[in-house]
């Protein structure tokens, strides 16, 4: 199960969720070995007036800006995450226009063995 923790600047628009939801859905399962239909994903929108980057409010900038925090488990490859990665910020810039260079992808590995479902 992938996990994904979107934070993103702007007015919250279920739209833009759903495209969000649609490109992670899409290279979870083309990088990350990743069953969409188990993917979690969450996206929260911060109002570009509380988000500081470079010492500036972003509502003085001319960008967005996002934060992806990706939780995955130990068996991907560097090359599928190294894939992922530079794939997710084709599709967000696409989606967002330019995104400001401050936005960030991580990636952190749990055990396979050290989680569990409510099914």
């Amino acid at each position: 199960m992938t996990t994904f923790n979107v934070k993103i600047s702007g007015k919250e628009s279920s739209a833009t969720t759903s495209s969000i939801s649609k490109i992670l859905r899409s290279l979870d399962a083309k990088y990350l070995l990743g069953d969409p239909e188990s993917s979690l994903i969450l996206v929260e929108y911060i109002d570009r007036s509380d988000w500081v980057t470079k010492g500036t409010l972003l509502s003085d900038q001319s960008s967005s800006c996002m934060l992806l925090s990706v939780f995955i488990s130990d068996t991907v490859s560097e090359e599928n995450k190294s894939s992922f990665i530079k794939e997710t910020f084709l599709k967000f810039n696409q989606l967002f226009g330019d995104l400001h260079k401050n936005s960030y992808i991580t990636i952190q590995h749990y055990n396979a063995s050290s989680y569990g479902s409510n099914s």
